[in-house]
């Protein structure tokens, strides 16, 4: 069971004080939020929290909420169950006529995949259930770039998107998808420290304890 989040606990100060944080939280424009900490400094607590916010809103307004907690997986199944989960979100929230042509779109960028790698795993033989285990059976990078082109063909123009405990390897691909996709977005994104490779023009990013060891110094709007 996740914890109430306490915006008023000196232990969350870290996130509800900071500026990048009070910016993103008030203005919708501000697309894509990441917090990075140690396990146990209340990310998994604030994302829980704003997918209740979300959720409680209007849908025809905001659009629909898109969440997972990475820690409902195992290590080995985390990128699977991730965008599973979110397409099984996308088609749940289209329209009943396009839940087929989203599932084609996401497979035909696995297929694609396939190829462009020149799997050797396919064999002419196979019973569809194994050709379609194979084909999910990708990389990283594939899944996202399905998930990435199953959102598009849902034609979502707006929504929101929240996921907890992204990991070294993925969150650099996650974040692309988050910059590249075509709906308007807010975006909470929560990971362990060093989990990113680079820092993405557009993405603001809170990192735990950087301020107190003045890493990472932001002065105040004037």
């Amino acid at each position: 069971m996740i914890s109430d989040f306490n915006r008023d606990e000196a232990e969350n100060f870290w996130i509800t004080k900071n500026l990048d944080f009070m910016q993103w939280e008030r203005y919708c424009n501000l697309r894509t939020l990441l917090l990075s900490a140690p396990a146990g400094h209340g990310t998994t607590e604030v994302c829980s929290h704003f997918i209740n916010v979300a959720k409680g809103k209007d849908f025809q307004a905001d659009g629909p909420v898109l969440y997972f907690f990475c820690s409902s997986a195992t290590k080995a199944q985390r990128s699977t169950s991730l965008t599973h989960t979110l397409l099984h979100q996308v088609v749940h929230c289209s329209n009943t006529g396009k839940s087929n042509s989203i599932a084609v779109a996401f497979l035909s960028s696995l297929v694609h995949g396939h190829f462009r790698r020149r799997s050797p795993d396919f064999r002419e033989n196979d019973p569809q259930e194994t050709i379609l285990k194979k084909v999910l059976d990708a990389p990283d990078n594939e899944l996202i770039e399905a998930l990435a082109e199953a959102l598009k063909k849902a034609g979502i123009r707006k929504l929101s998107i929240m996921v907890d405990g992204l990991w070294e390897g993925v969150a650099n691909w996650f974040v692309q998808f988050i910059m590249d996709a075509e709906p308007q977005m807010k975006a909470l994104l929560t990971s362990r420290p060093n989990s990113l490779s680079n820092t993405h023009d557009g993405i603001l990013c809170i990192e735990y304890d950087k301020e107190r060891q003045r890493l990472h110094i932001r002065h105040p709007l004037v």
